[in-house]
């Protein structure tokens, strides 16, 4: 099999034409109803998963189902035109998805929540497939989550099971998400390791993830004056290019956010909004405009495939979102706010 990006390339830029053309998701917004909309999409790419998923489901689960499938199929695609270290390099991209795929998982175990409450979330385009998905789902508890993930020699596994006395004796959730946070990123520069314009490529935008991680929790940690300087750092995320620990602690306290405020300005970053929610909105978008923007970057390196998957997530993202919308009867002014554009 080829391993080299301008094969993949090649078969990428066809798969890109399957993307909604521009305008078209103006037009869905614009629909009056969730089954206005439903008959539009099936009129889309997506239609052949809208009306498998609508012969097992109704509404907005068989949108959620029909969205789901094509990102998997379109990322498995992607992933099997690949070999040898671009194939490495595209699985640190998808891992992302198992990240949160167990985000979800073992907050729903946490809580208490029924499977049924969950699936319509997870988006199995890594190595957990839907059967395994919903596997973990069928556990009896969180723990059995995390050992049944170490059957199956999951690169995340191991610091979960690591972290997982700790949540015992403290049942304290974010004991297991900071544990899968670290565990990704520590993994994913470890994978993109490499000589070369794609690894050093790939390993930017993982440092950048981090970086924008470790902002959006900062501001957060702006809320609770309360907390001491070691409860804060507790948070911190290592891996980034430009934030800093000092950087961080500077900008997670409220009494020194000016001047976290400034660094990070200094360094790059520039956040806009007032409120904790704001800067994450604003945050997210950027990640994606950035990552979206590589599409038309280097037609021999890895950008092509970076940019087209941030397309093709971002465009499952504004559909699920105007389809709860018009589910809910949510103004299109407000949708649109929350809705990436690139």
């Amino acid at each position: 099999m080829p391993a080299d990006f301008g094969y993949i390339n090649a078969r990428v830029k066809g798969m890109r034409s399957r993307l909604l053309p521009p305008g078209r998701l103006e037009e869905l917004l614009s629909l009056p109803d969730l089954d206005a909309f439903l008959q539009a999409l099936v009129h889309t790419p997506y239609g052949p998963e809208l009306q498998e998923a609508l012969t097992r489901y109704q509404g907005l689960r068989a949108v959620d189902e029909a969205l789901a499938r094509a990102f998997q199929k379109a990322a498995r695609r992607v992933l099997s035109f690949a070999d040898g270290k671009p194939r490495t390099l595209i699985q640190v991209l998808l891992m992302q998805w198992d990240v949160h795929n167990l985000r979800a998982v073992l907050r729903a175990k946490h809580a208490g929540y029924p499977p049924e409450a969950v699936e319509p979330t997870l988006v199995p385009a890594a190595e957990l497939s839907d059967v395994r998905l919903r596997e973990l789902l069928q556990q009896p508890d969180l723990p059995a989550v995390v050992a049944t993930l170490a059957t199956w020699g999951h690169p995340l596994a191991e610091a979960l099971t690591a972290a997982t006395a700790e949540y015992q004796a403290s049942k304290d959730l974010l004991v297991l998400e900071l544990a899968l946070d670290r565990a990704y990123y520590a993994w994913a520069l470890q994978a993109a390791r490499g000589r070369g314009y794609d690894a050093s490529r790939v390993a930017e935008l993982v440092r950048t993830h981090v970086d924008f991680t470790n902002v959006k929790t900062a501001f957060k940690l702006q809320q609770l004056p309360d907390l001491t300087p070691e409860q804060r750092e507790r948070f911190f995320l290592e891996g980034g290019a430009v934030v800093t620990r000092e950087v961080f602690r500077n900008l997670a306290d409220p009494n020194t956010a000016a001047v976290g405020i400034r660094e990070i300005r200094a360094r790059g970053i520039q956040p806009e909004g007032r409120t904790p929610a704001e800067v994450e909105r604003w945050l997210e978008h950027e990640a994606t405009r950035r990552m979206a923007d590589l599409y038309l970057g280097d037609p021999l390196g890895v950008d092509v495939v970076v940019g087209y998957l941030t397309l093709l997530a971002n465009e499952v993202r504004n559909l699920r979102l105007i389809a709860r919308s018009k589910a809910v009867g949510i103004p299109r002014d407000l949708v649109r706010r929350e809705m990436a554009l690139v």
